[in-house]
């Protein structure tokens, strides 16, 4: 989406889409967490890979993105790296970020989750970093 001069809509400007925006290559992972935050009252957005996910960021507002790393067409460090602008991002994932890829990351990663990611765990994080917290 682009404005009226042709560039990318500033971020505060975009439309407000969901709380939450769900970014896996896994289809159950997508739909278990999908279900527990929206039993628990969140919006919620699912992209099944990095690709949907950057047009979706590129033209919506979300109050936070959860992101597998490891997944084709465009993989959850490169999806950080490509935008400027990014709602607070935790990272689910059953691989662990190596140095180099948590430096170039930096602030832009606000939690780092490990897979499986309990109920508890999931709902417990969203709450806090919707509330403005985080646990880098």
């Amino acid at each position: 989406m682009t404005g009226d001069d042709g560039g990318t809509i500033p971020f505060q400007d975009r439309t407000v889409r969901a709380d939450i925006l769900i970014v896996d290559d896994e289809a159950d992972v997508r739909r278990s967490m999908s279900e527990v935050l929206q039993i628990s009252g969140f919006s919620v957005v699912e992209a099944e890979d990095g690709a949907v996910a950057y047009g979706l960021l590129r033209e919506n507002r979300y109050g936070m993105v959860l992101l597998d790393i490891r997944m084709p067409k465009l993989d959850g460090v490169s999806l950080i790296e490509a935008l400027s602008e990014l709602p607070p991002v935790v990272v689910h994932s059953a691989f662990s970020l190596s140095s180099e890829d948590r430096a170039r990351l930096g602030t832009k990663v606000v939690q780092y989750l490990h897979k499986p990611v309990t109920p508890r765990e999931l709902l417990g994080t969203v709450k806090r970093v919707l509330a403005g917290g985080s646990d880098t």
